[in-house]
């Protein structure tokens, strides 16, 4: 099978990108490079024109058989309305990104009513991810086998309020799902199960973040939430002494008393679990667990 290569947003370096194209090869696939894929305008991976003809063409394309993003960065939002949602959602097909690509996601879900993959995407592939991290991936977007629970080994999960709820999966970058309010590609969180994690991004902001969500009227319609971290937040953080993340999660998510769980090892993580948008799940938030109620591919 064929894997399309598109890069939506930021340019990724080269070097990663090019071993995330050999290890593709290595597992037995054609790739074909999207025809901007390596195209540079300032921090975009190209004009805006170009990336949206690349996505729409991959999606076009009868040999082209999965759609992976180079990397994230920024750029996806200014390509929304030049992308032919139509055609892709005529040509549906498996497609994977995370942290910027949330912007996609949201709209493959509202104008094309795909699922789709939040996961490591090229570049994370070719800078290196762990056995079971990449196993993980490469078993939910290859085989219709039941997955069941996911992120069970990792230590670092806690409940945060308890309770059990099943509904599909939904959410992403936390900065990205709040950009989007007000936009055609709003988030829909009604009885869905939330993932919310992000990068670089102090306290105060996550939980401005937080606050268009909740003032949209959107992040209590939630069955439950599961929550990563926003990596690195200290080195960001200059808001008022002694607000953490902690408290953010504290004065805004408990209280709307839905399942959560916090420390969720996906999207800015070194060995993020790749987590499929759209597909029914259970969080059993007492026992720490997520586990997937139906497989992500036919």
């Amino acid at each position: 099978m064929t894997i399309g290569i598109v890069s939506p947003s930021s340019g990724a370096r080269n070097d990663r990108l090019e071993k995330g194209i050999a290890i593709l090869e290595a597992a037995g696939y054609r790739v074909s490079l999207g025809d901007h894929v390596f195209d540079r305008h300032g921090y975009l991976a190209g004009t805006d024109s170009a990336r949206a003809a690349d996505f729409t063409d991959l999606f076009t394309r009868k040999d082209v058989d999965a759609v992976f993003c180079a990397r994230g960065g920024y750029g996806a939002a200014r390509i929304m309305r030049l992308v032919e949602w139509d055609i892709v959602a005529r040509n549906p097909k498996l497609f994977v990104g995370y942290s910027d690509i949330t912007t996609i996601h949201l709209a493959l879900e509202r104008r094309s009513r795909l699922m789709s993959i939040y996961g490591p995407m090229v570049a994370s592939l070719g800078a290196g991810l762990s056995e079971s991290c990449a196993g993980l991936f490469w078993k939910m977007v290859t085989s219709s086998e039941l997955i069941g629970r996911i992120g069970a080994s990792e230590g670092n999960i806690r409940t945060f309020v308890g309770g059990k709820v099943q509904g599909r999966l939904a959410g992403g970058c936390l900065a990205l799902l709040a950009a989007a309010v007000g936009t055609p590609d709003a988030p829909d969180f009604n009885g869905r199960i939330v993932l919310l994690e992000d990068v670089d991004e102090a306290a105060y902001r996550a939980d401005r973040y937080l606050m268009q969500l909740l003032h949209a009227g959107i992040l209590e319609q939630a069955a439950g939430f599961v929550i990563g971290t926003v990596t690195d937040w200290e080195k960001q953080d200059k808001g008022p002494l002694g607000i953490t993340l902690q408290h953010v999660w504290q004065d805004i998510i408990a209280p709307l008393g839905k399942p959560t769980i916090l420390g969720f090892p996906c999207g800015h993580e070194p060995d993020p679990v790749t987590i499929p948008l759209g597909c029914l799940a259970e969080l059993d938030a007492d026992a720490c667990a997520l586990t997937l109620l139906e497989s992500a591919v036919r």
